[in-house]
């Protein structure tokens, strides 16, 4: 009679032991590495930057900044910690094997790993060279004649006389600007505005109207105050270069909807048939037997023996 060697044996019974061990528990879900220099010790466990870090690099990149401008960044790590006691409170409750709860969590998960997708294909599409068409082919879009303008502005009529007489004479117009401008968001650069459309400053605007680069203009009353303006440079178009973020925002949107498009397109989709349903797999022990043509479940496998019976 044939015999199995005894190692055959021992590994069959190892194999029925690791069978019969109790599945692992899964991952608690939310917990993450607590790395990087020490905030808050919130009982017993420590909430660091590198947390922070994370959760401020999740936000939009005009809520980012909007926080930044307005201070209020450091808002986030109080918040971080009120998140950390009631993330703390949900799991000694259990609240993550609650499967309503893990439904909501999986719906987020699949909503983070959809929306990541998406945002690392568009970044590769973003290139200098998509940029650059964008801006092409939306030349119209920026072609909007504009003027370098700097301005000496004063409360009198009579005293922007005289400063125009002045740089009639040859005084250089920045210095002037710097010495006897009243408009404090300017006078220090010269009296420097940036560039403007014409079209946008009111009775400004009409001064300057077609005018050359170097050209003085003025006095000009704006209804508060007269000023004396000069052209500083004159350019047809807004340049790549001021609008590229508003370009690469523009071209995120369009990406992603192509992105979205083309794998709808690659994929297999079927409407459901005929109100079919689906139900849930077995928690463990293998798929369920289905049924045969006849309708009754297949006949279990014979358990293991010797071959052909020996």
């Amino acid at each position: 009679m044939f015999r199995r060697p005894l190692f055959l044996g021992l590994a069959a019974l190892f194999a029925l032991a690791a069978c019969q061990q109790p599945p692992a528990e899964p991952p608690v879900p939310g917990e993450m590495e607590r790395t990087g220099t020490v905030l808050k010790m919130v009982n017993g466990k420590p909430v660091t930057q590198d947390m922070l870090d994370a959760m401020i690099a999740q936000l939009p990149e005009q809520l980012r900044a909007q926080l930044e401008a307005t201070g209020q960044m450091n808002q986030m790590a109080e918040q971080l910690v009120i998140q950390e006691i009631l993330y703390q409170k949900a799991i000694e409750a259990g609240l993550h094997k609650d499967p309503e709860v893990q439904r909501a969590l999986a719906i987020v998960e699949r909503s983070t790993l959809a929306d990541q997708m998406i945002r690392r294909e568009v970044e590769k599409r973003i290139t200098d060279e998509a940029i650059q068409k964008w801006y092409d082919d939306h030349a119209v879009q920026f072609a909007r004649p504009q003027v370098k303008l700097a301005h000496i502005m004063v409360q009198t009529e009579d005293e922007a006389k005289a400063i125009k007489a002045q740089l009639d004479a040859g005084a250089d117009f920045a210095t002037l600007a710097r010495e006897k401008s009243q408009d404090p968001r300017t006078k220090n650069d010269g009296g420097e505005i940036g560039w403007v459309r014409a079209k946008d400053i009111g009775p400004l605007g009409a001064a300057i109207e077609g005018a050359e680069k170097g050209t003085i203009a003025g006095p000009v009353s704006s209804g508060r105050a007269w000023h004396i303006l000069k052209v500083l440079d004159t350019r047809d178009k807004t340049p790549l270069e001021e609008v590229r973020d508003q370009i690469i925002d523009q071209l995120k949107n369009e990406l992603a909807d192509e992105y979205i498009k083309e794998v709808k397109e690659s994929a297999t989709i079927v409407d459901g048939a005929g109100g079919a349903t689906v139900t849930p797999e077995p928690a463990a022990g293998g798929a369920a037997p289905q049924p045969d043509a006849a309708g009754d479940p297949p006949a279990n496998p014979p358990a293991g023996g010797d071959e052909g019976g020996q």
